[in-house]
């Protein structure tokens, strides 16, 4: 993985921003508010100093040494106060030098002079009239001095608190870290569950469905090999027989001992022919499919095209194959059909003696379709009816040849389908296998 694309996914990072965002955000619109609090609140403590030295004034205080104005170089001193006293008569005095405007109205005003925009404060009492003015340029500057004295704490703790929030973030995603590192230095060859590093509650599900997928795949892998195993054992005796048949050709002093050995030959490779098609056709059933097609169609027809392909054989055994129950329509896989009944009526005819019967009924239970296949053969034990449905596993009573992958193939088709497989004791003697189907489709 490069690295800008693990920066791009982190979960600190994706975390952190929109949290950093929040907090900043916050501690801004705080800082905001504050600072705009701040102002107005030294304003009004800088208009109550303008009005409180004008009243001094007026009643006769001495003159606040704050500063005047410089008549050469037309600006005020560094404190930008400046105030001016009339008289009744006419007569001025203060450190204004004519920079005031006249006729200022009682109270504050903000005026524009060669100064400067200025806050003023008049105070008219006993005939006289007096001025205390301060730059609006020197209090916004003593303004912020005092808000940026109050508020930068206040910063200081934002930018605190978001590098403590980064830390908790990376303390917190801790086990996720030891999770991946764990994950990391495993043996491929390992299935055995992951631990729990301490995860979160929210991430134990995510662990623990990460568990039920390895458990899964180990249960299938061990299935597979099994599987392999058993299919190059039964694969080992047609082969060998047909090596063995060749050599017999090969050696045939007649043509009547080259015949009865070719078909001997014959016989074998169609046993395997047979075997590797019941292979693949297993595997096909157990292999994930999502474009099964689905399609409705009459559940009795289609039995009684399986009916009519294995009709023969059963009449060369002397057989009764037969098969009742109504038209009924279902939605579904004609194919998963074939491949389920088929194999259950083959079973039946392959294994049931000269003379036996062999019942296929179509019927409807609890509004989903049904399909029975019964029989009178030798039947198998109620204790190894569960194993029988594994591949490879013959019956102990089992005479006719065959590669025991008929129930294993009706077991994967009806778990591809979603139905039901049951097997049990016939009426007297022999299987009764039924096939459960679902009356919405496979």
């Amino acid at each position: 993985m490069k690295p800008h694309a693990r920066q791009r996914g982190s979960l600190i990072r994706r975390l952190a921003l929109p949290l950093a965002g929040i907090v900043l955000a916050a501690a801004a619109l705080q800082i905001g508010v504050a600072y705009r609090s701040m102002l107005q609140e030294t304003n009004e403590v800088f208009d109550y100093q303008l009005k409180q030295m004008a009243q001094a004034l007026a009643l006769g205080a001495a003159e606040p040494a704050r500063g005047g104005f410089d008549r050469e170089s037309g600006q005020a001193d560094a404190l930008d106060l400046v105030f001016r006293e009339t008289t009744a008569d006419g007569t001025s005095r203060g450190n204004a030098h004519g920079a005031l405007p006249r006729n200022l109205p009682a109270g504050y005003a903000d005026v524009s002079t060669r100064l400067g925009e200025l806050r003023a404060y008049t105070l008219a009492i006993g005939g006289r009239e007096v001025t205390v003015a301060q730059r609006w340029s020197a209090r916004r500057a003593l303004a912020r001095d005092v808000a940026f004295d109050t508020l930068w704490p206040l910063a200081t703790l934002a930018v605190a608190s978001l590098l403590l929030v980064i830390l908790m973030l990376r303390a917190a995603l801790r086990p996720i870290t030891a999770l991946e590192r764990q994950v990391r230095q495993r043996d491929p060859a390992s299935l055995a569950p992951l631990l729990d590093p301490g995860l979160p509650l929210e991430l134990r599900p995510l662990l623990h469905a990460a568990n039920d997928l390895i458990a899964r795949l180990s249960e299938a892998l061990a299935h597979q090999r099994r599987f392999l195993a058993d299919a190059a054992h039964e694969l080992r005796t047609p082969i060998s027989a047909i090596r063995l048949q060749n050599t017999l050709v090969a050696k045939a002093d007649s043509d009547e001992e080259r015949q009865h050995a070719l078909a001997a030959q014959d016989a074998g490779i169609r046993r395997a022919s047979v075997l590797v098609d019941q292979l693949l056709r297993l595997s096909r059933l157990e292999a994930p499919d999502a474009t099964r097609p689905t399609v409705r169609f009459d559940l009795a027809a289609e039995v009684h095209a399986q009916v009519s392909m294995h009709a023969s054989e059963a009449r060369a055994k002397a057989i009764a194959l037969t098969q009742s129950g109504e038209s009924m329509d279902m939605r579904g896989d004609p194919a998963l059909v074939a491949a389920a009944i088929g194999n259950l009526i083959a079973n039946a005819v392959r294994h049931c003696p000269h003379g036996s019967h062999v019942a296929v009924t179509v019927a409807c239970s609890e509004g989903d379709p049904v399909v029975v296949v019964e029989d009178d053969g030798p039947g198998i034990p109620e204790h190894a009816l569960a194993a029988m449905m594994q591949p490879f596993r013959r019956g102990e009573s089992a005479s006719a040849p065959g590669s025991g992958l008929g129930l294993a193939i009706v077991q994967a088709t009806c778990a591809r389908a979603g139905w039901t497989l049951y097997l049990g004791a016939a009426a007297g003697h022999g299987l009764r296998a039924t096939v459960r189907m679902r009356a919405g489709g496979s």
